[in-house]
């Protein structure tokens, strides 16, 4: 230490400046045992070769190479650096090269999903059997896109990896591409009055009932439903908000309140309660879902991989909705 308790000029310490082309020089000749041979096979000049020896031997105060009759053989200095340096190349090659091998059978993969909560009941459940049959060892975190959560950051920051969504005006900055489209539906208790109007309501007839309704993820991005109310002048009259759409087909039940969903998630609960379903009024038209994802995870084997097992589930379920048409 100087007389300031600063370190003194000899115990600053300087990092050796070390490129891949040395290291292959270097190992070029333990290979040959040869500066001549490992220049040849280098395609460089022998002073070029021995310029790096000189080098290495000044930062690392040994040898390195020895003569041993006719070869030049490694020191145990240099025998110690050979596997650090050829890993340090492969890890080089690796970071530099195209996509790796992705083996979605045997890699121990990550996926992390934030979802739409009408999306739980019938997507989530086939996207978690599709990817334990097609990637046995992986893990998939799934999450809801709650009230307050930055899910635009949590994709830049790589926490997740795909978005599923339905509301409107998704941030610019993120890929996305169309999921599915859905019918938009009133669902209700068995012994609700809307039971009486199989082909549906009309706008006016809708905006006279009461609902329940879940909470939008924010104040200023209204839902599907209410964004297009507000577009039409409208506003409903929500009576309950409930924190996810699972405990909704419950409420219904013992409720004459009314849930405005897509038809796949009617048709799911249907299955199981007492409930029923009638098409929504007409502006509403179709629900759309999509995929959304940070640019960072564009050219992502994995994503692309998780991307490809989405879309052919919602051209599955699109093909449902479809053959519900024509029947």
């Amino acid at each position: 230490m100087d007389e300031w308790g600063q370190p003194g000029r000899a115990e600053y310490r300087i990092e050796p400046q070390i490129d891949t082309r040395q290291i292959r020089i270097f190992l070029a000749v333990l290979d040959h045992g040869s500066v001549t041979l490992a220049a040849n096979a280098l395609g460089i000049t022998q002073p070029a070769v021995s310029q790096v020896l000189r080098r290495w031997r000044d930062m690392t105060g040994d040898p390195l190479l020895v003569r041993s009759g006719s070869k030049l053989v490694p020191t145990q200095k240099a025998e110690e650096m050979v596997a650090p340096l050829r890993q340090s190349l492969k890890k080089i090659a690796t970071a530099f090269s195209g996509a790796p091998d992705f083996d979605p059978k045997r890699d121990d993969l990550v996926f992390r999903v934030a979802s739409a909560d009408c999306m739980e009941a019938f997507f989530l459940p086939r996207l978690i059997s599709e990817i334990r049959a097609a990637a046995p060892n992986a893990r998939l975190h799934l999450r809801s896109i709650v009230p307050g959560y930055d899910y635009a950051t949590a994709l830049e920051k790589g926490e997740l990896d795909i978005v599923i969504a339905n509301w409107p005006g998704p941030p610019g900055n993120l890929r996305t591409v169309r999921l599915m489209v859905d019918d938009t539906v009133c669902i209700f208790g068995a012994n609700h009055v809307l039971a009486s109007f199989p082909e549906g309501v009309t706008l006016d007839e809708y905006i006279t009932l009461d609902h329940v309704a879940p909470m939008p993820i924010s104040p200023l991005a209204p839902g599907p439903i209410d964004g297009k109310l507000a577009e039409l002048g409208h506003c409903r009259n929500i009576r309950v908000i409930v924190p996810e759409f699972n405990i909704v087909p419950y409420v219904l039940l013992s409720s004459d309140m009314v849930f405005t969903s897509s038809a796949n998630f009617a048709r799911h609960y249907q299955r199981f309660l007492p409930i029923r379903s009638v098409p929504a009024p007409p502006e509403f038209g179709q629900m759309r879902f999509y995929l959304l994802w940070h640019e960072r995870a564009q050219a992502s084997p994995l994503n692309r991989w998780l991307r490809a097992q989405m879309i052919r589930i919602g051209q599955e379920l699109q093909l449902q909705t479809d053959q519900a048409h024509s029947g």
